[in-house]
């Protein structure tokens, strides 16, 4: 048994380890060597436990994944109006994807890093994490708009999803753009009912969002 504990923690350390080192220096730079440098483990430890440096870098991309996006329970997907889950989606997304009001690890990082320069792993990534939430997003605009064909409900899912990765990729520019107290201001229950009026007031589901035209009109005629 001890045996066994001590395998699993090397394994776990590793992971992490690994998690680190590929999150700050990508795939292709990333080193064996210091990953295992990094828990004081022999470098045959890494083809050991994971048979390789390609799939060491899937596994700590899947974990990645579910550390950084826990799973929102399936009762909550099902309950409700389409206006209440797709908000509840919202928040989760920028809640665990986006980690708006949440220390970003090197889960965030790595997912990021491979956003935006995908390796071969990405296909895997989509198939066994990434597709099934998006399903779920499918599901609740489907049931949104009925009428919608496959390539509107893509594009609608799309929408969502861009506005809420916005703030995670467009983070630095904002920052300088608006100034970081204006930034962080956009916090997440604000981001949250924003980004929910946005699309429910386009799917027809709210309000259009006119308070700021009609603010506007007010102040001319004054």
């Amino acid at each position: 048994m001890a045996l066994e504990e001590a395998t699993t923690t090397t394994k776990s350390r590793l992971l992490e380890a690994a998690g680190e080192e590929f999150a700050d220096k990508g795939y292709d730079a990333a080193s064996i060597r210091k990953i295992c440098d990094r828990v004081d483990a022999n470098c045959a430890a890494v083809n050991y436990h994971f048979g390789s440096k390609e799939q060491l870098y899937l596994e700590a991309l899947l974990e990645a994944h579910r550390c950084g996006t826990e799973m929102m329970a399936e009762e909550l997907l099902r309950q409700g109006t389409p206006a209440e889950k797709l908000r509840r989606f919202i928040h989760h997304f920028l809640k665990n994807v986006v980690a708006i009001g949440h220390r970003r690890t090197w889960h965030h990082a790595l997912m990021l890093r491979e956003m935006i320069q995908p390796t071969a792993a990405l296909e895997v990534l989509v198939r066994e994490a990434i597709r099934p939430k998006f399903e779920r997003l499918i599901g609740i605009l489907r049931e949104a708009c009925p009428e919608a064909d496959e390539r509107r409900l893509h594009a609608l899912a799309f929408s969502v999803i861009g506005q809420c990765l916005h703030y995670r990729t467009g983070g630095p520019v904002n920052r300088r753009l608006v100034g970081e107290e204006a930034y962080q201001a956009l916090d997440l229950d604000y981001l949250t009912d924003h980004i929910s009026g946005f699309c429910l007031a386009a799917l027809g589901l709210a309000p259009p969002v006119i308070e700021c035209r009609g603010e506007a009109r007010q102040s001319s005629r004054d």
